[in-house]
């Protein structure tokens, strides 16, 4: 029902807007500030404002392997899939886009079956295709984006279905699908130094899934965890809100210094307030502080405390970066700290937080107590060629410390290399390769052997070919 009240809203609006003769128009204003041209393509009618749209897209093959400790099974995987997005062209500043994709299981293990020791499924694996229905292999398609944009100047907005970025809510586009967003988003550039964000959603189609679903309905679609009593948390399809209102300021006072603050309120659940601040004190030393400070709105999603998916908590968090950036060089060193008032809690089904301290398959949501230590170095050796490479050493509270341990999660010392390719050759172009390889232990621990499926003493290899289109 909702694609088609938005489909018929945008296509009347482009009706409307045809009605007048089209015209070039000068250089207007994106959402991150550069400048891009805008209605450049003359109109003459309502067929060109289709003919003369653009259409890009991707086919991504994706192979995922992963080796548990000892007797725990193995996984592997293989997806493919396809992306194709159209937008029409601009015509006084309107236009309209949307997207749509599908996945194949090509080939896996059996990644249906639990793992006789552990009783649970091959969490990564399963993430390639769609976590609610993981028998299904073929039948893996969505409809990713449908939006009507408009663009000046002085404003960009965009209602219906699309992707959003920022620290907390962002597509994270590194599986077969990405996060997907339902709402409203206005960005009102500010001069040539910064971008206002406003924006409200009531609908969100998680990553690894192939619906859309309502705000409270999207809550707990991932895995859980436990209540801060140990008990198994009751909030999955019991969570009220009618969505998440988020607010953004980006601000580059000079070239040398950039602000971010971002504020997300869920209606009847919590708030949450993030601050980061980048400054280059001297030639490739770079330095950075970062915060977020949550509380309860409402009853947190639930009058009865056991169902309720915010706890009556005031949380807080803290990291820093210190880097050295000389020519096509990073080195950093990040910390992040997460207070002991209770649990760092932010839905999972919205995206992925993006820390100082973040690295790939490390999250943060759901503990506190903690620290994470990080270090990065990463190299564009050409156009063509980049490298990253990460060791993250994180003291975490015990599995058994519910209060701030909600997933069962336990110290470890992890590592990240990460190498991206695309090939010379111009036959080959539009073509890129990504290797990526996570390695986590957790030496001395005395966790059980079934504790630490896919949660520790692991090594996933990721090998992804991509084209571009």
């Amino acid at each position: 029902m909702y694609t088609k009240v938005v489909l018929a809203a945008t296509l009347t609006a482009t009706l409307l807007a045809g009605t007048a003769a089209g015209q070039d128009h000068s250089i207007s204003t994106a959402a991150h500030g550069a400048p891009v041209a805008s209605d450049t393509t003359r109109i003459q009618n309502v067929k060109e404002l289709f003919t003369k749209g653009e259409v890009e897209g991707h086919v991504r093959n994706y192979f995922m392997a992963t080796w548990n400790h000892r007797s725990l099974s193995d996984n592997y995987a293989n997806a493919i899939g396809a992306e194709i997005s159209y937008k029409t062209a601009s015509l006084h500043g309107f236009r309209m886009g949307f997207a749509g994709l599908f996945t194949y299981n090509l080939f896996s293990s059996d990644i249906n079956r639990r793992d006789p020791i552990s009783d649970k499924h091959p969490k990564l694996e399963q993430e390639l295709f769609n976590v609610e229905d993981p028998e299904n292999r073929a039948d893996l398609d969505r409809l990713d984006e449908l939006y009507l944009e408009y663009q000046s100047d002085w404003l960009r907005a965009r209602a219906g279905r699309f992707s959003f970025t920022s620290p907390l809510m962002n597509p994270q586009d590194t599986r077969m699908k990405p996060y997907s967003f339902q709402g409203i988003n206005v960005q009102v550039p500010l001069q040539e130094s910064g971008l206002l964000t406003l924006a409200w959603f009531d609908h969100f189609s998680p990553r690894s899934t192939v619906e859309w679903f309502k705000s409270d309905e999207s809550i707990g679609i991932f895995s859980a965890g436990v209540n801060a009593d140990g008990n198994p948390s009751g909030y999955a399809h019991h969570t009220k809100t009618k969505g998440v209102a988020v607010a953004g300021l980006q601000f580059r006072p000079n070239s040398r210094i950039s602000i971010d603050t971002w504020n997300y309120w869920i209606e009847n659940i919590s708030n949450n307030s993030y601050g980061r601040v980048v400054a280059e004190v001297i030639p490739h030393i770079k330095v950075g502080v970062e915060a977020l400070y949550q509380f309860r709105v409402g009853n947190g999603g639930n009058p009865e405390e056991a169902l309720a998916y915010f706890p009556d908590q005031k949380q807080w968090l803290a990291g820093s970066m210190l880097a050295y950036e000389p020519a096509t060089w990073h080195l950093s060193l990040n910390y992040l700290h997460t207070a002991a008032d209770g649990r760092f809690l932010f839905p999972r089904e919205w995206g992925r937080e993006q820390f100082f301290a973040t690295v790939s398959r490390g999250r943060i949501e759901g503990t506190g107590k903690s620290d994470i230590m990080v270090a990065k170095v990463r190299r564009q050796w050409s156009e063509r060629f980049s490298s990253e490479a990460a060791v993250a050493k994180a003291w975490l509270p015990t599995p058994e410390d519910y209060r701030f341990n909600k997933y069962g999660s336990t110290s470890y010392l992890g590592w990240v290399a990460d190498l991206n390719y695309k090939p010379a050759n111009p036959v080959l172009n539009g073509l890129n390769f990504r290797l990526l390889y996570i390695g986590r232990v957790s030496p001395g621990t005395d966790m059980p052997l079934k504790d630490m499926y896919y949660n520790t003493n692991f090594h996933n290899l990721n090998f992804v070919m991509q084209l571009n289109f």
